[in-house]
């Protein structure tokens, strides 16, 4: 019988700061502790950058001395294939894989072509074999990967709006995500391609709406479908705030692991693209719809130097998953608070800051029509789930609340 593996896994990691292995510095011996730790890197970096998404918010190059905060983590593997992978063309890719695989760390999500990005990173702990894989969801289609083009592994989704009123132009009654089959196929393919190698498979996903801890249809389709394709646990980043967890098949998804550190100054006034950014906010309506104004308003420079995001936002954590050769043991997370410091934090059940993590968790769960019961563990450190039964759901999409109409 073989020792259980213990994987952490975190969300957004944006290292455009200087000095960015101070950020790590309250929860780096949590993460080295793992047998393997895994994070999204969000930013590109590159010496060799080129501007090659039209996007506003399109992000600059950073530093390629800060990707050795990855390696000051003890992070394992790194999926690098987010909506902003391709900002600065292949090298913002490239580049970023020749470090890390030069420090020995796995990368998986994006590559010089289509294959490679589909490929998992493959890791070996105690004689348990993994393999893990990244998706993005979120456009933009300059970040696609090709047969002849760099790029990250994706699946398209397309959005369908509804207005059942008279008037043209009106708020949305209705907005319907649908995810591409011929990219839900090719997950499945890689998924069972993984099983033949590994003995689990861990699935991340860049998915959701970036500031919006509310679940859109696809999310859901994409994540359940992965564990019925043989996904031992699924986990998602990309909105830069923590959104709702369930188990499903016994399975846990997490739809939104948050931020961890995201240290940057592309937000600042005097950034390179601030002047893009605000036309395409707050000019001509046709190119941004009115209802979004609200998210963009959301995510806005707070109390924290180089922390461009909204106070709920410092709410987050590590999921913490444990592995037999067999399959998944057990799952949960330990709950973090971003620190005036911009350093995730591992916050406690007795703690004042631990309390209003889970509160806010379980609001967010409520909301989306989930019903989960957070339990700590005896030392009070980790919240723990229930994998024997499957989460109640009674999904709205949106709830009633936030209908548009």
């Amino acid at each position: 019988m073989s020792e259980k593996v213990t994987v952490l896994g975190v969300g957004d990691v944006i290292l455009d700061a200087p000095e960015p292995e101070k950020y790590f510095d309250t929860s780096k011996d949590l993460l080295r502790a793992a047998d393997i730790t895994i994070g999204n890197m969000e930013d590109p970096h590159t010496d060799r950058p080129c501007w090659s998404n039209m996007e506003s918010h399109s992000a600059p190059p950073s530093d390629m001395k800060n990707l050795s905060a990855f390696k000051y983590a003890g992070f394992d593997v790194a999926t690098i294939g987010g909506n902003h992978c391709f900002d600065q063309g292949p090298y913002g890719i490239l580049d970023p894989m020749e470090y890390f695989h030069k420090n020995g760390i796995e990368t998986c999500g994006a590559g010089a072509d289509y294959d490679e990005a589909r490929k998992p990173a493959l890791v070996e702990r105690k004689g348990v074999k993994f393999a893990f894989l990244h998706y993005n969801l979120t456009g933009p289609r300059e970040c696609y990967a090709t047969v002849m083009k760099t790029g990250c592994a994706y699946i398209r989704v397309a959005t369908a709006y509804c207005n059942d009123r008279a008037e043209p132009g009106g708020s949305p009654t209705a907005i319907y995500t649908i995810a591409d089959p011929r990219g839900m196929r090719n997950m499945a393919d890689d998924i069972l391609n993984a099983k033949k190698i590994a003995d689990n498979v861990v699935v991340y996903f860049h998915s959701g709406s970036s500031g919006k801890p509310l679940l859109n249809q696809y999310e859901l389709e994409i994540t359940h479908y992965a564990i019925d394709m043989g996904a031992e646990a699924v986990l998602c980043c990309h909105t830069h705030a923590i959104a709702s967890m369930e188990v499903y098949r016994n399975k846990p998804i997490f739809y939104g692991l948050g931020n961890f550190v995201t240290v940057t100054g592309a937000m600042n006034p005097d950034a390179k693209n601030a002047k893009q950014r605000h036309t395409d906010f707050f000019g001509w309506p046709g190119i941004q719809p009115w209802w979004d104004f609200d998210v963009f308003k959301m995510i806005k420079p707070g109390n924290v130097p180089c922390y461009p995001f909204a106070e709920y936002s410092r709410s987050t954590m590590i999921a913490k998953l444990e592995f037999g050769k067999d399959g998944l043991k057990s799952a949960g997370f330990i709950p973090c608070w971003i620190n005036d410091k911009a350093q995730p934090t591992p916050v406690t059940r007795d703690s004042e800051k631990g309390k209003y993590v889970i509160d806010y968790i379980a609001d967010w769960e409520k909301k989306s029509g989930f019903t989960f019961d957070f339990k700590w563990n005896e030392e009070g450190t980790e919240i723990v789930f229930d994998l024997t039964k499957d989460t109640e759901s009674i999904y709205l999409d949106p709830p009633p609340e936030f209908t548009f109409y």
